[in-house]
């Protein structure tokens, strides 16, 4: 009788995916290559193949909300990764059973005390914002900062206090045909939390494209992550690199520009859709966000459909 009922399951199962054959790749240097999307596909007949063999259910309990927007609450530093010279990536710890129940695209508040008074910076997780046990936040350290000079003071077991989530950035899945995300230094914070949310949503279809600007390619945060997204079909970027005199470091995948990011190169990518169907996001500096807004308004890009974090 049992053996039976597994027959009857995996009967139920989707076939598996055709791996490609070697003549099937072009060789070029396609993003996505033919093997990068069989190696996406495979993943997700995985999924669906588990799920079906669980019963349609995907067994996980109720998670808690470890933050409130209006009430602090003090989380321990559990590691302290230095990405480069000026950025860490900090670690905080939560319970088994707790997740920070972040929409995409919403940040956090940080308070510190200099003087006496609380100072305060919002932040954006990097870490999924369904993730529970812990979450990430990456921080540029600034010399001349109010309130960075005391982070780069922080070390594992501090407790920090946080409060959120805030935020006015609403997204539906599939609601626009393409979204052109122009991001500069940790101003990739948000974007990043959107694109993993978008990419490892398979029902969602949203074509992406960024542009990346850094001093150099050592200045690039999370370039790892961002190029392993380079083989979902969806998502496509372009690193611009206002300092960089060794453009040999670039990788298999990436694409990347020996200069500033430019008016005309956001024109001339949104001219390529419809601009109804298009959502532009920025965020960096005030004067990277007051150019890059002011490019897309040039192309057309209606009012509602620009947003800046």
């Amino acid at each position: 009788m049992e053996t039976r009922e597994l027959v009857d399951i995996e009967e139920l199962l989707p076939p598996k995916p055709r791996a490609p054959k070697p003549s099937d790749c072009c060789g070029s240097g396609c993003c996505p290559c033919v093997h990068d999307i069989y190696e996406q596909d495979l993943k997700t007949w995985k999924k669906e193949c588990e799920l079906i063999r669980n019963g349609g259910r995907e067994e996980e309990p109720h998670a808690i909300s470890a933050v409130q927007p209006e009430k602090w609450k003090e989380f321990e530093i559990i590691k302290i990764n230095d990405i480069n010279n000026n950025t860490y990536l900090y670690t905080f710890k939560l319970n088994d059973d707790e997740h920070l129940g972040l929409n995409i695209g919403h940040h956090l508040i940080v308070k510190q005390r200099i003087n006496g008074k609380a100072v305060t910076r919002q932040y954006t997780p990097v870490s999924a914002i369904n993730k529970r046990g812990s979450f990430e936040v990456l921080i540029k350290i600034y010399p001349t900062g109010k309130i960075t000079p005391i982070i780069k003071e922080w070390k594992v077991g501090d407790l920090i206090p946080w409060r959120g989530p805030f935020g006015s950035f609403t997204y539906k899945i599939n609601s626009y045909k393409r979204i052109l995300m122009l991001a500069a230094g940790t101003g990739i914070a948000p974007m990043y939390q959107i694109i993993k949310s978008i990419l490892e949503n398979e029902d969602d279809e949203t074509f992406v494209r960024l542009y990346y600007a850094s001093k150099s390619f050592s200045n690039i945060l999370l370039r790892d992550e961002l190029s392993n997204y380079c083989q979902f079909w969806n998502f496509t970027m372009c690193h611009y690199l206002s300092g960089e005199v060794d453009m040999g470091q670039k990788r298999y995948r990436e694409e990347a520009m020996d200069r500033r990011m430019a008016k005309d190169d956001i024109r001339q990518e949104l001219v390529k859709g419809q601009v109804d169907s298009t959502l532009v996001l920025v965020c960096g500096t005030k004067s990277f966000d007051k150019d890059m807004v002011n490019a897309a308004k040039d192309a057309n890009i209606p009012n509602q459909n620009i947003f800046k974090f």
